[in-house]
């Protein structure tokens, strides 16, 4: 991939709209779609979106156990007002069922495509 290339995707990836991206990129916003429609521009697109998207998963990863004890602080807490004991609790509750479904979903996948694989 070109340097002029490599910067529009960069800019992509730090702007907003494809429009202040070419224009951080120095090119058209012509040039920008012309790139886009390359199929290794889109695929180097693909993958380094990716890589933010992990990131961005990683760090909410991280951010789910102080969260969770900031919630059970403000559930726990008698002083606090009982309308802020409920939502929190509320919170903690909704969050539990989906992180525990999300996990058995999971689970249930890796079996079937260990299945699949034992099969072939």
């Amino acid at each position: 991939m070109t340097p002029k290339k490599q910067k529009a995707l960069l800019a992509l990836l730090e702007n907003p709209t494809k429009e202040k991206a070419a224009a951080a990129a120095g090119i058209t916003s012509k040039t920008l779609r012309s790139y886009l429609a390359d199929p290794e521009f889109q695929a180097e697109y693909r993958k380094a979106f990716a890589g933010l998207v992990e990131d961005a998963t990683r760090q909410a990863q991280q951010a789910i156990s102080p969260a969770l004890s900031t919630l059970r602080e403000v559930v726990e807490d008698s002083g606090g007002g009982p309308q802020f004991r409920i939502s929190a609790a509320r919170s903690i509750l909704e969050y539990s069922l989906k992180l525990t479904e999300q996990n058995d979903i999971l689970s249930k996948l890796q079996e079937l495509e260990k299945a699949v694989a034992e099969r072939r």
